[in-house]
């Protein structure tokens, strides 16, 4: 498992370009889990100020 973290520009590219599994918003930060075509299981955290970090799951 890698922890990265990214910026809302990355974050956003990445849900784009994978189907999104679910997203559950929290009022300090907003969870989004993604099957990415290349990169497989990823989860992203997002901060309300669109930063935040990638987590790459193995499957």
């Amino acid at each position: 498992m890698r922890i990265i973290e990214a910026e809302s520009q990355v974050l956003a590219d990445l849900k784009d370009e994978g189907r999104v599994v679910t997203e559950r918003s929290f009022p300090a930060f907003t969870v989004i889990t993604v099957r990415h075509p290349t990169l497989g299981k990823l989860v992203l955290v997002q901060m309300p100020d669109g930063s935040g970090a990638m987590v790459e799951v193995e499957e």
